[in-house]
């Protein structure tokens, strides 16, 4: 399996995106993260709320071989106490 970062920005949405890991929209003036990648020789475009892509990028520290359900995971607690 090959990964290569093609782009990562930090942009504030001028329009409602879904984020790659809960599906949940990414509103209008939200600051998220915006990966242009290419994973296995097939490019990808993926906005991801700041605490999703944490836990996205947990789950691939654990264990690089599993994939994940575009769109299928949970939003993780954004103020956890």
């Amino acid at each position: 399996m090959s990964y290569e970062l093609i782009s990562d920005t930090q942009p504030k949405a001028k329009k409602a995106h879904k984020c790659a890991w809960c599906g949940e929209d990414i509103l209008v003036g939200e600051v998220h993260r915006h990966e242009i990648s290419k994973y296995c020789g097939e490019f990808q475009n993926h906005r991801w709320h700041f605490e999703c892509n944490e836990a996205a990028q947990k789950m691939f520290d654990e264990s690089f071989d599993e994939e994940f359900e575009l769109y299928g995971n949970e939003r993780p607690n954004r103020n956890p106490s």
